[in-house]
């Protein structure tokens, strides 16, 4: 009998184990947050001209600055690519472009990659409510459409917000595009609006996303909204033009002979020399100033919306330019190059229980980033497939070490390694281009090849890429679809 009663005994003591144990389970359940929402905004055409990140002191930018404050700034963040369907092909598949093969603005990602291995896919996938609109791929006629659960296309946004007028301001604003070279600086097509913010595309996608961001969503969101402005044309209204006096504008540090020690005579010049013999170089930057402010305007709106609603204390928030753009630096205007202008823009996360306030780190990083950090932050796994590295670690410590170089590809095994205070530039005719930032910001020394900067440079170059892909390699790795052979326009968004 003794015997039996130890043995109930046991028996008890371990149904109480085990139903204690379920309780607390339970309760650590019911503490455990849900999966954390995703904002993530775009901004084209953005370069490192915003005011937190310091370059360009003029630059008038309070909300995005206001986000960096908020969270962590990357001020040392390059594109994977310095052209815009390729950097954010290689953003939104996980693939780099020297992995896929998509280098220009002409290859649609889906000839290469197929359905369901893109990042709005991946969060549809893993049980979140998939919303988009701008530009987030290179234009919105290269959705998929099953891989989200809407998205705002042009025509949809017309008929969403009852735009009748639209069709005759663009139509207006078009003509500033013609052969006229009344509205040009250079090529550059540049008006001072008569009209209101929402004259503009962008005002309604931001209208759009902001009203998305203040609802209650019945499962976590994957919100991405694609801010066009500051891309050409630099059409926005007058009142931003205002903010930045003419007489007051700064030209970029620059000298004379820049371009004397580079490997390769460089394209693009002929433009600069159109801007100086018109002394147009301080509108120009007007311009690109002024549509970058009216940017920025947006994006507070749709920041706005999210702290004074329902979700602000569990989304996370990423914002990025697609990659640099030059304003006469390296006698050069626009992108299309591997140079600092051309590759660096501001990447801003704020990821509640992570980020902490005004953080900020000098580490190079890259935005292939992306797609790991977001995973690892919302609790799933990437992909395989998917290249880069989670950022999360830099997050929560900003000054913890790191080995990982930031890499930029321009064209096939074109490609630029930015690590430490170093960048390195390997051209595929066999050119290079070594630049030492901590004496010299503006790369206008070329120290390829110096006894100096030898052993530094062979540990760069051996960051380079090497694996070289054509996209119809890819494609058959990726399963993409041989139909989509050509990008479409989209009336919202141009090359």
């Amino acid at each position: 009998m003794h015997i039996k009663q130890s043995i109930k005994n046991h028996i008890y003591i371990t149904l109480g184990l085990i139903v204690t144990l379920a309780s607390f389970q339970s309760i650590a359940a019911a503490k455990t947050p849900e999966r954390p929402n995703v904002l993530m905004i775009s901004v084209d055409d953005l370069n490192h001209w915003v005011g937190h990140l310091g370059r360009n002191k003029q630059a008038i930018t309070p909300n995005i600055d206001r986000l960096a404050a908020k969270g962590m700034s990357f001020h040392r963040a390059y594109s994977p690519s310095a052209i815009c369907n390729a950097t954010r092909a290689a953003m939104m598949t996980g693939l780099r472009p020297s992995t896929s093969g998509i280098y220009e603005n002409g290859r649609d990602w889906r000839s290469v990659v197929g359905s369901g291995q893109s990042l709005p896919a991946f969060y549809k996938q893993n049980g979140y409510s998939v919303l988009g609109g701008g530009k987030i791929f290179h234009n919105d006629r290269v959705i998929r459409d099953e891989e989200w659960d809407f998205y705002l296309l042009a025509k949809t946004l017309k008929q969403k917000y009852q735009l009748e007028g639209q069709d005759k301001i663009d139509a207006e604003l078009a003509k500033a595009d013609g052969p006229s070279k009344k509205y040009k600086n250079g090529k550059l097509s540049i008006v001072q609006m008569a009209t209101g913010d929402d004259a503009i595309w962008d005002y309604h996608v931001a209208r759009w996303a902001a009203d998305e961001v203040s609802k209650q969503h019945d499962k976590p969101f994957f919100i991405a909204a694609g801010i066009f402005r500051p891309h050409l044309p630099w059409h926005v209204p007058k009142k931003y033009f205002d903010m930045y006096p003419l007489d007051n504008i700064k030209i970029p540090p620059h000298i004379k002979n820049d371009l004397d020690d580079l490997p390769y005579e460089p394209s693009n010049k002929s433009e600069h020399d159109m801007i100086l013999e018109e002394g147009s170089w301080k509108s120009a930057i007007q311009g690109y100033l002024a549509s970058v402010t009216y940017a920025d305007v947006q994006v507070g709106r749709i920041l706005d919306a999210l702290e004074q609603g329902p979700n602000a204390d569990n989304t996370i928030v990423v914002l990025w330019g697609d990659h640099g753009w030059h304003l006469g630096e390296k006698h050069r205007w626009r992108k299309f190059a591997l140079w600092e202008e051309a590759t660096r823009t501001p990447y801003v996360w704020y990821a509640p229980g992570v980020t902490k306030p005004n953080s900020k780190t000098d580490t190079p990083v890259d935005l292939q980033s992306l797609w790991p950090t977001l995973a690892e932050l919302t609790h799933t796994k990437a992909p395989d497939f998917v290249e880069g590295d989670s950022l999360v670690k830099l997050l929560s410590q900003p000054n913890a070490s790191w080995t990982q170089p930031a890499i930029t590809t321009q064209g096939f095994n074109n490609h630029a390694i930015r690590y430490q205070h170093y960048r390195y530039i390997s051209y595929r005719q066999g050119g290079e281009e070594f630049y030492d930032h901590s004496n010299d910001p503006y790369e206008w020394y070329n120290k390829a090849g110096s006894d100096k900067y030898k052993a530094k440079q062979v540990e760069l170059k051996a960051m380079i890429p090497s694996l070289n892909r054509q996209w119809q390699d890819a494609a058959k790795i990726y399963g993409g679809d041989p139909k989509y052979n050509k990008l479409k326009k989209s009336k919202m968004v141009t090359d």
